[in-house]
This record gives C-alpha cells, sequence and structure tokens, in this order.
C-alpha cells in the first residue's frame, strides 16, 4: 500500500515539475513582452495564465503534503525498503526547487522591469499633459491678440 502512495507522490512531483515548466516558459515570455514594450492587455492575459497555473499548483501542494503526512510515520519505519522510491523522489524536489528559484528570479526581474515601465508611462501622460496645457495657453494668449476689442473713438476735434 505504501507503494501506491509513494507513485502518487512521484507523479504528484512530476506534474508539479511540468506546471513550473509551463509558469517558467510563461514568465520568459513576459520578460520579452515588457522588454519590447508589448501591450498591456497581453502583459495582464500572460499573467491570467499564469495564474490559473499557479491554482492548479496550489492543489497539488496541498495534496502532496497531506498524503506525505498521512504516511510520514510508516515511511520512517521503513526507509530501506523504500530507498528506491524516496531517492527518485527527492531528485524530483530538487528538480522542482530549481525551476521554483528560476521563476522567482525571472518574476523579480519582471516586477522592477514593469515598475520602470509604469514609471516612463506616468512620465510620458504628466508630459502630455503639460504639453497639452502650454498650447492650450498659446492658443487663448493668441486668439486674445488677434480680436480687436472696442476702441474708444475722440469725436471732438
Amino acid at each position: 500500500m505504501l507503494d501506491n502512495y509513494l507513485q502518487i507522490l512521484n507523479d504528484s512531483l512530476v506534474k508539479k515539475d511540468a506546471i513550473l515548466a509551463k509558469i517558467e516558459a510563461l514568465s520568459s515570455a513576459q520578460a520579452q513582452m515588457i522588454e519590447e514594450g508589448g501591450s498591456f492587455e497581453d502583459i495582464d492575459a500572460n499573467m491570467d495564465q499564469k495564474a490559473e497555473l499557479i491554482s492548479e499548483l496550489e492543489l497539488l501542494d496541498d495534496g502532496f503534503e497531506s498524503l506525505y503526512d498521512k504516511i510520514k510515520a510508516e515511511l520512517d519505519d521503513h526507509k530501506s525498503e523504500y530507498k528506491k522510491e524516496i531517492k527518485a523522489i527527492q531528485k524530483l524536489i530538487g528538480s522542482v526547487m530549481d525551476k521554483s528559484a528560476s521563476i522567482q528570479a525571472i518574476e523579480a526581474r519582471n516586477k522592477k522591469a514593469m515598475e520602470k515601465r509604469f514609471a516612463d508611462e506616468r512620465k510620458e501622460l504628466s508630459q502630455r499633459k503639460v504639453t497639452q496645457s502650454v498650447a492650450y495657453d498659446y492658443y487663448k494668449t493668441t486668439s486674445k491678440l488677434q480680436a480687436v476689442g472696442p476702441q474708444f473713438l475722440d469725436k471732438k476735434k
């Protein structure tokens, strides 16, 4: 029976590794979109896809942890019998941890790049506002110069 549980843990880690690979690819694609000035809608759609994958990942994590907690005591008693399976699971955990670290690094870079992009967008928006204000003031000033106001005419002579 412990064999079945260990196989379930192994399968769970394989699925988790595959999902993390997809998240890593999406994060790299997002980095490229940010770098190339992609639309905010595309970046948002990418983030939605990652959110769905993260939800799946959380479900897998919860299932893995609950199953491991259930068999931990029995597994400790029979460590030598399941040495091969435990090694395979440890190797998968290492792979999962490597991918997690890689994703965190990519996401940190993406966050910095997005903050810079938002700051640039705000600066550009502010510049447009100033430009429009200056143009409107110029328009008002020139329209006052062209309009000849009422003039007083002296009829005494």
